[in-house]
C-alpha cells in the first residue's frame, strides 16, 4: 500500500475539523490522559531526584568506606560492657581491622572533642576533631593551603591544627598558616586549611556527612584523645570488596568487643542498595497508579470515539460511497484518537512539570526534569491513543455502506 501525502493531509484536516466541532466533548475526554501523563512525569522526576540525591550522599561518604560509630551507653549497658571487658571503640580496633582484613587499604580514626577555642571571633564556636593522618585521603578531602596532619605530628605529639575552609574564611586576616590558636589550655599552630567542599548535613540521613568546612582538626594522640573514639572509617581497596570487607570487619569487632553492642557499623554501599530497592518498589507502585490513570483515560477516549462513530454513521457511509477504502476510515478515526491523547499528553506534561516544580519549592524535594521524563509520558499517551482508538476505528471501517447511508 502506497503512502499518499495529500490523502493523509486531507484525513488529518477532516479529523481536526470533527474535533473542533465537539470541543467540550474532546476536552472532557482527555482529562484521564492528562492525569495519567502528569502522574508519569511526576513519578520520573521525583524518582530521579531521589536517586541522584542518594548517590551524591553516598559519594560524599565514600563508596569504598565502612563507618564504625561509637554508641552512647546507659549505666546498665556500661556495666554490661565492663563485665565483658569491652574496651569501647579505640585505636586498637583500627589496627586489628587493618591486620585481620586483607581487603582493607587503610583506616582513619576520629574523636569529637568538646573544647573552647581562643584566638577566634567570639561568635565562632567550631567543633573540634582529633583525627589520624589518613583522614584526609579516606574522606577524599583536599587542601587549600599548607598541609594536613602527618604521622610525624602524631608520633611527636606536635600541637598543630588544620582549619576548615569556612572557619578560616570567618576569621579573615586574623588566622593564617603559622599563626596559633589556643584550644583549652594548649597552644596549637595552624599548619593547613582545607579546600571548601559541597558537603550538606542531612538530619534524616542514616549517617550524616560531617561538615568539614566548619571544623578544626588536631592530631589524635594528644593527651586523652586516643581513647574512646567517636568513629573509625575503614576503606576497602576496591568497591567490589566492600561487602566482604564489611563482613570481616564486623566479625573482628564482635570478637574484640566480646559481643557487646557498644558500636554501630554502617556500609554506605549497602545503604545505597537498600535505597535503590526501596525506590524500585515505590516506582512499581507509582507506575501502577499512573498506568491505571492512563487506562481509565484510554477507556474514556474509546467510549467517546465509539459515540462519535455512532453519530457519524451517515458521514462514514457517504465517504465509503464516494470511494474511501476501509483503511482510510481506520486512519481517520485513529488520527482523531491520537490527536486527542497527544493533546492530553502535552497538557499533562505541562501540568506535571508545573506540579513537580511547585512540589520541589514547597516541600524542598530534589527533582530532576530531563528529556526522558518528557518523551516517555508523551509516547505513552500516543500509544494509548492508538491502542484504544483501534477498536472504534475498525468498527467504523466495517460498517456496511448501504446501511450507513440509510441511517438517520
Amino acid at each position: 500500500m502506497q503512502f499518499h501525502p495529500f490523502k493523509f493531509i486531507s484525513i488529518c484536516s477532516l479529523s481536526f475539523r470533527n474535533l473542533l466541532q465537539h470541543r467540550l466533548r474532546s476536552a472532557l475526554s482527555i482529562l484521564g490522559i492528562v492525569c495519567g501523563t502528569m502522574s508519569v512525569i511526576a513519578m520520573i522526576c521525583i524518582g530521579e531526584g531521589a536517586r541522584q540525591k542518594t548517590v551524591a550522599q553516598i559519594e560524599q561518604l565514600g563508596i569504598r568506606n565502612i563507618y564504625i560509630k561509637a554508641l552512647p551507653l546507659s549505666e546498665t549497658q556500661k556495666q554490661k560492657a565492663g563485665d565483658r571487658l569491652s574496651p569501647g571503640l579505640h585505636t586498637g580496633d583500627a589496627e586489628r581491622i587493618e591486620k585481620g582484613c586483607p581487603y582493607v587499604s587503610e583506616t582513619a580514626c576520629l574523636k569529637e572533642i568538646r573544647a573552647s577555642v581562643m584566638g577566634l571571633n567570639a561568635d565562632i564556636s567550631p567543633p573540634i576533631a582529633a583525627v589520624s593522618s589518613s583522614y584526609l585521603s579516606v574522606l577524599n578531602l583536599s587542601l587549600y593551603q599548607g598541609r594536613f596532619i602527618r604521622d610525624l605530628d602524631i608520633q611527636n605529639k606536635n600541637p598543630v591544627c588544620v582549619l576548615g575552609y569556612r572557619i578560616a574564611e570567618k576569621t579573615g586576616a586574623k588566622v593564617h598558616i603559622g599563626e596559633w590558636l589556643r584550644i583549652e589550655n594548649k597552644i596549637f599552630t595552624v599548619v593547613g586549611i582545607l579546600r571548601q567542599t559541597a558537603q550538606k548535613r542531612e538530619e534524616n540521613a542514616a549517617i550524616s556527612v560531617r561538615n568539614c568546612n566548619e571544623m578544626i582538626f588536631v592530631p589524635i594522640n594528644m593527651p586523652d584523645m586516643e581513647k574512646d573514639l567517636t568513629e573509625i572509617i575503614v576503606q576497602a581497596e576496591h568497591a567490589d570488596r566492600v561487602v566482604l570487607s564489611g563482613k570481616m570487619t564486623e566479625r573482628i569487632m564482635e570478637v574484640s568487643h566480646h559481643q557487646v553492642d557498644d558500636y554501630q557499623m554502617l556500609v554506605p554501599l549497602e545503604l545505597l542498595h537498600q535505597a535503590q530497592k526501596t525506590r524500585r518498589i515505590f516506582t512499581v507502585v507509582l507506575s501502577a497508579i499512573a498506568g491505571i490513570s492512563l487506562l481509565v483515560g484510554g477507556i474514556g477516549i474509546m467510549n467517546i470515539m465509539l459515540a462519535t462513530v455512532s453519530e457519524r454513521t451517515k458521514e462514514i457511509g457517504i465517504r465509503r460511497a464516494v470511494g474511501a477504502a476501509k483503511t482510510d476510515i481506520v486512519f481517520q478515526f485513529l488520527i482523531e484518537s491520537v490527536i486527542l491523547t497527544s493533546l492530553g499528553g502535552t497538557a499533562g506534561v505541562v501540568v506535571g512539570i508545573g506540579a513537580v516544580r511547585l512540589l520541589a519549592f514547597m516541600a524542598e524535594w530534589d527533582t530532576v526534569i530531563n528529556l526522558f521524563s518528557v518523551i516517555l509520558p508523551l509516547s505513552m499517551s500516543v500509544l494509548a491513543g492508538v491502542f484504544f482508538g483501534l477498536y472504534p476505528a475498525w468498527q467504523a471501517a466495517c460498517m456496511d455502506p448501504v446501511s450507513a447511508l440509510r441511517h438517520e
